[in-house]
């Protein structure tokens, strides 16, 4: 049978206490960019204007269509449902988009989101393949972008952090690519570190 030296180190897999672990109050969280608020208000009260529009036009085949008025009773229904989405589709993004935010750390990046049902998505710089920024013609509007992380056999992205400035997420998506190359001075140089955590704009 083979020998092994004795003096080879073994594997060891030594217990980490709970207490030692970081808290995640420590993590420095970044609000996203105020606009973000009237930019999403907007793109709700256009989906909505679509939508009372659609209504509009069923109710006008309804009303000259005898056949069919015995489905009218559905569209004050119809009608009532989109003033309350309206309501609530400018209501919502008050209380969604503060309770969102990102944090950017040596090794990973952070995202937080949601009222309800909150949750923490960290992605590791090491799994990411690439990253890019975008933006809506309404985003373009208020000056706003999104950041998109990308890793290894997703199409749709892992982590997508909307609401940036839009120098901001370039700046971000210029640190993260520095990142995932190995090019620390590069990253270092090209964003400084207030920057590259967000510097949000009111």
């Amino acid at each position: 049978m083979p020998r092994f030296p004795e003096d080879l180190p073994m594997f060891v897999n030594p217990e980490i206490p709970i207490d030692a672990l970081p808290s995640a109050d420590a993590v420095e969280w970044h609000a996203l960019d105020a606009r973000f608020v009237r930019c999403r208000q907007a793109r709700n009260i256009v989906r909505t204007l679509i939508l009372f529009a659609i209504i509009g036009v069923a109710h006008a085949v309804v009303a000259n269509v005898p056949k069919l008025a015995d489905v009218g009773w559905v569209l004050p229904w119809l009608w009532a449902l989109s003033v309350v989405r309206l309501a609530w589709s400018v209501y919502w993004p008050v209380v969604d988009i503060p309770r969102r935010g990102y944090a950017v750390r040596d090794k990973d990046i952070l995202y937080k989101a949601g009222v309800f049902w909150r949750s923490v998505s960290a992605v590791p710089y090491n799994r990411v393949q690439h990253a890019e920024t975008g933006n809506s013609p309404i985003e373009r509007r208020f000056g706003l972008a999104r950041l998109t992380v990308f890793t290894a056999g997703t199409a749709a992205g892992d982590l997508r952090i909307d609401g940036l400035d839009e120098a901001n997420a370039e700046r971000l998506r210029i640190f993260v690519v520095g990142k995932v190359r190995g090019e620390d001075d590069l990253a270092a140089t090209t964003v400084d570190a207030e920057s590259a955590v967000g510097i949000v704009s009111a």
